[in-house]
């Protein structure tokens, strides 16, 4: 996708930046800071049994023109065509998220992360994930970076084949976020990806989960059905169950700040997938099973900092 000159000051103003445009590091790093303030990540769709459209060109409408949120495949997929408008070097990149409570990482690469070359040096970027992650670019070879009390690195696997981006809270114990390669994968690979997790029949979990994030002032603050993770300064993550009507509304509130029709839309997901979930058919059943919509309170959920790799 080629953005217009109008499309370009569109995207820029829905991001409220207004600074230079050069394909620069500070440019880059301005540019990731004001989008993950501005654009929540949210898989809404996935619930309500949409499958969205994840070329920059359908993620555009969906988050420019609608003023919506988006998941990894649609918003660091239209994040990557703005900067290689802007004349950045930029690849999409498979990437496998590490699973805390199975102490595994997933076993497709289901998360769309991006690698921004600048005068010959490699960043990781990435503008849409659940969890906390860096801000800042990471430099691919080990350098660190701080953000809120909280350490993030690109490191290489024992095996020296994959990647793994990692992080370190006040305990100062390193671990894992995701891991990927350098291998570049497009639009193909996420296609394929979308139809596992949202096609009907599949058994993803994706449908019955209700999943919302955004960047705050001093971390982060993430929703995952009826369990409220916020990360905080000083490297502290916390967890707490979200049990009443009231109190989804005050956490879609907090993540969804400025987009009210989204803060509505995750209400009655909510409502439907926790506050009343006998009444919530499960789309990835085969007509005439029984099996109900998974809750986060069914199990603990272990934070980053709770576990090693």
């Amino acid at each position: 996708m080629n953005l217009t000159e109008q499309q370009r000051r569109s995207y820029l103003a829905r991001i409220a930046y207004d600074g230079p445009l050069e394909p620069t590091l500070q440019v880059l790093t301005a540019l990731c800071r004001a989008h993950v303030r501005a654009v929540p990540f949210e898989l809404l769709d996935g619930p309500d049994g949409v499958i969205p459209g994840i070329d920059p060109a359908s993620v555009y409408e969906k988050v420019v023109v609608r003023h919506l949120g988006g998941a990894c495949m649609e918003v660091n997929n239209l994040f990557a065509a703005c900067l290689a408008d802007l004349g950045f070097e930029v690849t999409t990149h498979a990437s496998r998220p590490w699973l805390p409570q199975d102490r595994a990482y997933t076993e497709t690469g289901d998360h769309m992360v991006l690698v921004v070359r600048i005068q010959g040096v490699a960043y990781l970027v990435d503008v849409a994930y659940s969890q906390l992650i860096a801000v800042t670019p990471l430099k691919l070879d080990g350098s660190e970076c701080s953000e809120h009390g909280w350490r993030f690195r690109v490191v290489r696997d024992q095996d020296g084949d994959d990647l793994v981006a990692q992080r370190a809270g006040a305990s100062g114990h390193w671990s894992p976020i995701h891991r990927f390669t350098l291998e570049p994968r497009g639009a193909e690979h996420f296609a394929t990806i979308l139809d596992l997790y949202l096609t009907p029949g599949t058994g993803s979990p994706i449908p019955r989960t209700l999943m919302c994030s955004r960047v705050t002032d001093t971390g982060k603050v993430t929703l995952v059905n009826d369990v409220l993770i916020e990360t905080s300064d000083g490297g502290a993550e916390q967890s707490s169950r979200v049990d009443t009507p009231d109190a989804a509304r005050a956490a879609l509130t907090r993540v969804f700040a400025g987009h009210p029709t989204l803060v509505e839309r995750g209400a009655l997901i909510w409502q439907r997938l926790v506050g009343d979930p006998a009444s919530a058919p499960d789309p990835t059943a085969p007509p005439g099973s029984a099996t109900a919509p998974a809750r986060a309170a069914d199990t603990p959920t272990p934070t980053l900092e709770e576990t090693s790799a």
